[in-house]
C-alpha cells in the first residue's frame, strides 16, 4: 500500500520553541510547511511563503499538524494490518473544521473497511459504499489512486470484473509510468482470477518490458514477475515461474511485506505444481510467519498450508491452519474453498 500516508510529527525549532508543521516525506527526503491544497496528482506545500508542488507518486508519508493522536494511532494500526482496531480507534476521532484531517479520518476508515472486506471479514458492499462516499466528498484528494485500486480489488473479489476494469482505469490514466504499470499488474491479477492465464501474461510482460526510471517502476516490475510466475505455474511451466519468483525474493527489499508475501505465495504455487510439497510448504510458511499483514495474501497462504500439512501427514497443523483461516478470514474466497 505504497500511497497510504503513515504519519510522523514534524518538528522544527524556532526561537528555541518547538513549532509543529505539516510534513511531506518523499524518496529524496522531507519537506515541511503548510499544505494549502491538493489534487489527485499533487500536494501544494507552502514553505515560508514559497509554494512547492509535490507529485502524489513521490509521496511516502504525510504528517498533518492538526491531526489528533487517535488518527496517528489508527494509521499505525493500518500499517500493521490491524484494520478492525483502526476503525474502532477512529470512532471518536474529531478534526473540527480541518478539511484535510477530516479526509484522512474518512479515508483511513473506508480503506480499513475495504481491507477487511477483501479478507472476508467485512462487508464488501459497505466498504465499496464508504470508498465511493469518500471519493465523491473529496474529489481533489491525493488518496484518489488508493481508492481506485481498492474499489477495483473489491470488484474482483466479488467477481465483478467489468467494474474492476473501470476502477483500474483510474490508475491507467495517471500521468506517471509506475501507476500505468500498476494498472496493468492489477488487470493481470484480475485475469488470473478468471483463469485467463495467457491474457494475464500479456499484461505482465507489458510491465516487464516498460522502460521507466521512476522510483516505483522497479516495484511494479517485481509484482509483474510474481504475477507471471503464478500464471506460468498454472499453465505447466512452473520451473520458469520458480526462477522469476526466486529472483524477486533474492533482490527486492524484504521490508516490502506485500511484495514478499505475494512472491512467496507464487513460489509456493510453483513448487506445488512441480510436485515439491515440502518446498511449497516452506514458501507458504514464509508468508504465514513473516509477511502476513495483508489479509488477502495471508488467507491464500493459510489455505494452501492446510492442504500441504495434510499432504505431508501432519493433520494437527493442518487443522490449526484451517482454524486460523476460518477465524480470521471467514468470508474470504480462500475460506470458502475446500
Amino acid at each position: 500500500m505504497r500511497q497510504i500516508l503513515f504519519q510522523a510529527v514534524a518538528m522544527a525549532l524556532v526561537a528555541g520553541s518547538p513549532v509543529l508543521a505539516d510534513s511531506v516525506r518523499t524518496e529524496s527526503g522531507s519537506q515541511t510547511g503548510t499544505i494549502v491544497s491538493s489534487t489527485k496528482d499533487a500536494v501544494q506545500l507552502n514553505k515560508g511563503g514559497s509554494p512547492v508542488e509535490i507529485p502524489t507518486n513521490e509521496i511516502i508519508e504525510i504528517a498533518l499538524d492538526a491531526e489528533p493522536f487517535d488518527v496517528k494511532t489508527a494509521r499505525k494500526m493500518v500499517q500493521n494490518g490491524q484494520f478492525a482496531d483502526a476503525i474502532e480507534k477512529l470512532q471518536n476521532a474529531q478534526a473540527g473544521n480541518n478539511e484535510l484531517v477530516n479526509q484522512e479520518i474518512a479515508f483511513l476508515r473506508a480503506y480499513s473497511m475495504g481491507k477487511l472486506a477483501l479478507a472476508g471479514s467485512g462487508d464488501r458492499a459497505a466498504a465499496s459504499k464508504a470508498l465511493l462516499g469518500f471519493a465523491s466528498g473529496a474529489t481533489n484528494s491525493f488518496h484518489f489512486y488508493d481508492v481506485a485500486r481498492m474499489l477495483g480489488d473489491i470488484a474482483v473479489s466479488s467477481g465483478d470484473y467489468a467494474s474492476a476494469a473501470k476502477y483500474y482505469g483510474g490508475l491507467a490514466n495517471a500521468p506517471w509510468p509506475d501507476y500505468k504499470m500498476s494498472a496493468l499488474v492489477l488487470e493481470g491479477r484480475a485475469l488470473l482470477a478468471q483463469d485467463k492465464g495467457a491474457d494475464a501474461v500479456k499484461r505482465f510482460d507489458q510491465v516487464l518490458s516498460t522502460n521507466a526510471s521512476v522510483a516505483g517502476a522497479a516495484r511494479q516490475k517485481n509484482f509483474a514477475a510474481v504475477g507471471k510466475a503464478k500464471a506460468l505455474a498454472s499453465s505447466g511451466d512452473a520451473k520458469q515461474g520458480i526462477e522469476l519468483a526466486q529472483k524477486v525474493v533474492d533482490n527486492a527489499d524484504p521490508q516490502d511485506k506485500e511484495l514478499f508475501g505475494r512472491a512467496y505465495n507464487a513460489l509456493g504455487l510453483c513448487y506445488l505444481k512441480s510436485n515439491q510439497p515440502k518446498d511449497a510448504l516452506l514458501a507458504y510458511l514464509h508468508t504465514d510467519i513473516l509477511f502476513y499483514t495483508d489479509p488477502e495474501i495471508h488467507a491464500e497462504a493459510l489455505y494452501y498450508l492446510t492442504n500441504l500439512w495434510k499432504q505431508i501427514n501432519d493433520p494437527d497443523r493442518a487443522t490449526d491452519a484451517r482454524n486460523l483461516l476460518n477465524d480470521r478470514y471467514p468470508g474470504s474466497t480462500w475460506a470458502n474453498k475446500q
